[in-house]
């Protein structure tokens, strides 16, 4: 990890100080900072850097939802930015499939079970420490990009640890982003979201 110091160069490559320059930016500083995280040396910095923003296509299916019988296909599709994080994307499903967002929720990258490698976090954007006894990684400060995501990867959503409204998700695409994109964005739907409080 580099200290990426007030009085170094900014990373902009500018030649100003990086406290005269982009340490000002909430953005610049955000994605300095996240690069400086993920580098031992300057030259792995610059190469972060210069690394083009990924975009992702997925498709979420609700699979399990306690009380409902999930006869038929339900799924959304959208694109999502590689900066967005984790966060954003539930609270892009929550819209998408008309969720009340009151309720904790995690992500699980896991590649036994599928219950392990797991990302948490509440609904105004905090983060909590465990679930199920297992330690959670923060949702709302890890990146989409972050997380090793490649095209066909499955990974599982689950929101509301009562009510267990799991999900499956596939990277269906990986593209660069570009500066004409609107993300994020839902593209398609297959069948009506079942009620989220059903009578039992």
């Amino acid at each position: 990890m580099i200290k990426l110091q007030r009085n170094n160069k900014c990373p902009c490559g500018s030649g100003k100080k990086y406290k005269k320059c982009c340490l000002l930016d909430p953005w610049q500083r955000k994605n300095f900072s996240r690069a400086a995280n993920l580098s031992n040396t300057w030259e792995e910095m610059a190469e972060i850097l210069a690394t083009p923003i990924p975009v992702y296509r997925l498709k979420i299916t609700l699979k399990e939802m306690w009380c409902v019988s999930i006869k038929e296909e339900v799924s959304r599709t959208c694109e999502i930015a590689g900066d967005d994080s984790l966060f954003n994307l539930h609270l892009l499903i929550q819209k998408m499939f008309g969720w009340d967002n009151d309720h904790l929720y995690s992500f699980y990258l896991g590649k036994g079970e599928g219950w392990e490698d797991q990302y948490s976090g509440d609904p105004a954007g905090g983060s909590i420490n465990y679930t199920w006894g297992i330690l959670a990684q923060s949702a709302y400060k890890t990146q989409i990009r972050d997380i090793g995501l490649i095209e066909k990867l499955k990974f599982r959503y689950l929101f509301d640890f009562g009510d267990n409204l799991e999900h499956d998700i596939l990277v269906e695409k990986i593209r660069t982003k570009t500066d004409d994109d609107q993300l994020p964005r839902q593209i398609s739907q297959i069948g009506e979201a079942p009620k989220q409080y059903g009578e039992c």
